[in-house]
């Protein structure tokens, strides 16, 4: 009888592996006719005994495929020279089942044991890794299934991938090139989780606000028992319980930040000199509340914070002071 591989289940029981082990050793180089039939007693004997033969011819054939490796390289001489020591005493003499389990029971070789390791050998370890930027900086992180990020200034990103699914939790601001998988990509920004199909998003986490655009690809956000979706060239806004969706016919308004640039459309000059304060250790300060709401339109440089407040100067009924050691503070003439 020649000995047969079939796909593997559930692993067998350790006892019938031992005995497989065994029996794989046996069977390989063209056994005499006598152990032929007592392997195929020992298959009928039990159902279990085929499945735990099964898995034996998984594992060696696992341990062909990486034959060069050292750690198993090493466990194969040590089974063979384990195997090569059984005394002679030891060996078949008898036809019988119960011969053969007594000779299972009382002398497993090493080999037996090293297969049973290659079979248990447990899920790798999830990954996970924690990246920052500080002000100012900028930072692309590549995630292990290929999927980048690019972080923006002052921002945080934790990774943690699985078996099961592709988690991301972002405090700050990213651009996501997502790639496809067979697990979910999550990406969870301040309190909101959102679940990334294949394609290119931008998302910002602000104090009380999250914000995410999708440039190609799917964006869904989960809320309740229903869910978001965002589609191509839509901005998602969602403060507190409330959710908005907008298309944004200037998407660098809000992804500017990729190329350096920050883009203002008729926005109060607070709110840009505060876009700007994200990349300065030293803030431009806003001296009253009238300055603080004139309205502003054009693009800057957010390294260039000079050509920022020379344009306020020329154009704005304001000043701008220079405190030594403490940046420059706008206020209305």
């Amino acid at each position: 009888m020649s000995p047969r591989c079939w796909r593997i289940g559930a692993i067998a029981d350790p006892i019938a592996l031992n005995q497989a082990a065994e029996w794989h050793e046996r069977m390989r180089d063209a056994p005499e006719p006598a152990v032929q039939r007592s392997f195929a007693a020992w298959i009928a004997a039990d159902a279990t005994h085929q499945a735990a033969y099964d898995q034996v011819c998984k594992a060696h054939g696992r341990v062909a495929s990486l034959a060069q490796e050292p750690a198993l390289l090493a466990l194969r001489q040590e089974a063979l020279a384990r195997a090569t020591l059984v005394p002679p005493r030891l060996r078949f003499r008898k036809r019988s089942v119960a011969a053969g389990l007594f000779l299972f029971a009382t002398a497993a070789p090493l080999a037996a044991w090293t297969i049973g390791r290659w079979l248990l050998v447990p899920a790798p370890a999830p990954f996970e890794e924690s990246f920052r930027t500080a002000i100012g900086q900028q930072a692309d992180v590549t995630l292990p299934d290929g999927s980048t990020v690019r972080l923006d200034t002052n921002s945080r990103l934790h990774v943690v991938f699985t078996g099961k699914q592709r988690e991301v939790s972002l405090d700050g601001q990213g651009w996501f090139d997502v790639k496809a998988a067979d697990r979910p990509f999550v990406i969870k920004a301040a309190d909101r989780v959102l679940a990334a199909g294949p394609g290119s998003f931008d998302v910002r986490t602000d104090p009380g606000q999250v914000r995410a655009y999708s440039a190609s690809g799917t964006l869904s956000l989960a809320s309740g028992s229903s869910s978001i979706a965002l589609g191509d060239g839509k901005l998602l806004t969602v403060r507190g319980e409330e959710a908005s969706i907008r298309r944004l016919d200037r998407p660098a308004s809000f992804t500017g930040w990729r190329d350096g640039m920050l883009l203002f459309n008729d926005v109060p000059l607070a709110a840009a000199v505060g876009e700007l304060n994200r990349y300065r250790r030293q803030p431009i300060g806003i001296a009253d509340a009238n300055a603080g709401a004139l309205r502003i339109s054009g693009s800057f440089r957010t390294t260039e914070t000079p050509a920022f407040t020379d344009a306020l100067k020329q154009g704005f009924p304001v000043r701008v002071i220079q405190k030594q050691g403490a940046g420059a503070v706008i206020a209305s003439r």
